[in-house]
């Protein structure tokens, strides 16, 4: 939405420009006793043609920033997880559905526009997305999915996969390699997921443990997982709010930032990461141009923002809000980021 500040600031200017207009026609008609009625037609016809254009002009401004600077709601979503875009504009988001209900979850398509359509249902509680190629890749509890565009689901990597017992499978990204990475959050102990990792899969579909705490003990529930910088793997995890960077020659561990608290979904564009706090209600960036740069908050008053994305135009920031403790609660935003 515009913000107050702003359109008190354009209304001035608007206001501004007109008491200009007055204070130059008041001394042109001063001047009128020197001039002939052609000249005074002649000179009229310029200063309105002149004042209109000024005037089409702030008044223009001003409706194009309340247009770009607009916050798009899609509301009827039951707890939506994950957010997913594509190269060519499509916005794909998880919708759980009931919490632990089997059968109700489902993958969309949402527009900015308001309009959703569904692609698959039937899923359990679907959360990650990744899309590659002409194939929807989807977390469900303990298993990884395959879905069509035109809503076929196949099951691919399933619980005995692994190579150890999993508990809660999360987020889903893919890296210039065609690796795919997969979060295990864990499970819950003493009121926090504890015991979770991070999965690769091979392209001919083999899995192998990556990272766990035995790495780095900042690695006890990750959730996001994002492969934009070549060589690294980024997550943020849920548990202990630390956004770490993986090596991916060695998996060796670096803490990057912390203080995310419930860190769940990243998202990349321009020279920004933007980091979302599930349990704190807010979206954070870092511009990583600035080494050593703290988190900025970027914007906050969400319920559960959950595992976020950019769109393909880099316009808005797409945001899934989860809204868990609501029955059939939750909403997917489409917040302007420039």
């Amino acid at each position: 939405m515009l913000e107050k500040g702003g359109l008190l600031t354009r209304i001035g200017i608007v206001h501004h420009g007109y008491v200009t207009g007055v204070i130059i026609m008041r001394r042109f008609f001063s001047s009128f006793h020197v001039l002939n009625f052609a000249r005074l037609r002649y000179s009229l016809s310029r200063i309105l043609v002149r004042a209109s254009l000024i005037l089409t002009g702030l008044v223009t401004n001003l409706l194009c920033f309340s247009v770009s600077a607009e916050v798009i709601t899609i509301d009827g979503i039951v707890h939506p997880e994950s957010a997913f875009t594509t190269r060519d504009g499509r916005v794909f988001v998880s919708e759980i559905g009931g919490v632990g209900k089997k059968g109700d979850g489902k993958i969309l398509e949402v527009f900015t526009n308001g309009d959703k359509k569904v692609i698959a249902s039937g899923l359990n509680d679907p959360k990650g997305l990744l899309v590659e190629g002409k194939t929807i890749y989807v977390t469900d509890v303990d298993e990884i999915k395959k879905v069509s565009f035109e809503g076929k689901v196949s099951p691919w990597i399933g619980p005995n996969d692994f190579p150890r017992k999993i508990s809660f499978l999360n987020d889903l990204t893919i890296d210039r390699n065609t690796i795919i990475y997969v979060s295990d959050s864990g499970e819950v102990v003493g009121g926090e997921r504890r015991g979770g990792a991070v999965y690769r899969i091979s392209s001919t579909g083999k899995v192998s443990l990556l990272v766990d705490s035995a790495n780095d003990p900042n690695i006890q529930a990750p959730n996001g997982l994002l492969a934009f910088q070549r060589g690294f793997l980024m997550v943020a995890d849920f548990t202990t709010g630390v956004l770490s960077r993986i090596r991916l020659r060695n998996f060796s561990v670096e803490k990057m930032a912390e203080g995310f608290g419930g860190g769940d979904g990243l998202a990349f564009s321009g020279t920004k990461l933007y980091i979302s706090d599930w349990k704190g209600g807010k979206i954070w960036s870092i511009d990583l141009t600035a080494p050593g740069q703290n988190p900025k908050l970027f914007k906050e008053g969400f319920t559960n923002p959950a595992d976020i994305d950019v769109t393909s135009d880099g316009k808005f920031l797409v945001v899934p809000e989860m809204m868990k403790a609501t029955e059939k609660g939750g909403r997917v935003n489409f917040i302007p980021i420039k």
